[in-house]
């Protein structure tokens, strides 16, 4: 948060009245017990170093402030509390695959956390919210209890070469919800808004009891 905080355009988005900054899947630590919500060792683990991707953070907007305007509710009337979430990522020179410019499939793993972090933090929230004011969730709102969510495809458009080092920004969307599918739009920008990649995703959800 502090490496972040110290660069003038990644503050300004990070103190925007209504966004809520978390910690992004990837950079999670152990539990007293020393559990964790995702096994993944390729992004919490082996891209954190100093010449990969030393520092990442995720943000979205609280979908219960009133500085935030909420979506409107997607094609098939379902919707997720957390309509969208960004993850800020500092990508190095170690992540480069040619021309000075970062790895097709370092892009594509970006992606999909970007998609995977939209859908943890809406496990968190959604757990939270039932606990303390379920009264508060929306009738249209897809039912995370007992879920377990995972990625069946990914369309990623490689647009423009993203030269390193660079701060980017990854953010995740709901597209629409159709039974057990969930369909989000991701796009790799930078501080200009420049689009490096974009992608169509698919999710999959499954009861826990059935894994």
């Amino acid at each position: 948060m502090d490496y972040f905080q110290s660069i003038p355009w990644c503050a300004v988005l990070l103190e925007k009245p209504g966004i809520v900054p978390y910690t992004p899947t990837c950079r999670l630590e152990p539990d007293a017990n020393g559990a964790l919500p995702t096994q993944d060792q390729f992004f919490r683990i082996n891209l954190r170093s100093s010449d990969l991707i030393p520092h990442a953070i995720g943000f979205y907007e609280d979908p219960f402030s009133p500085a935030i305007v909420s979506p409107s509710a997607t094609s098939s009337g379902l919707r997720l509390l957390i309509h969208s979430s960004t993850l800020m990522l500092d990508l190095r020179s170690g992540t480069n695959g040619y021309n000075g410019s970062a790895h097709g499939g370092l892009i594509s793993t970006l992606i999909d956390e970007a998609m995977g972090s939209l859908i943890y933090i809406n496990h968190l929230f959604y757990t939270e919210i039932e606990a303390t004011h379920k009264e508060k969730i929306p009738s249209n709102t897809l039912n995370m209890h007992g879920v377990a969510m995972f990625t069946t495809g990914m369309n990623v458009r490689f647009l423009k070469p993203l030269a390193t080092p660079q701060v980017v920004l990854v953010t995740a969307s709901l597209k629409e919800i159709k039974g057990r599918k969930v369909y989000l739009d991701v796009e790799v920008k930078n501080r200009e808004g420049v689009r490096f990649a974009s992608c169509e995703g698919m999710w999959m959800s499954v009861l826990r009891e059935n894994l």
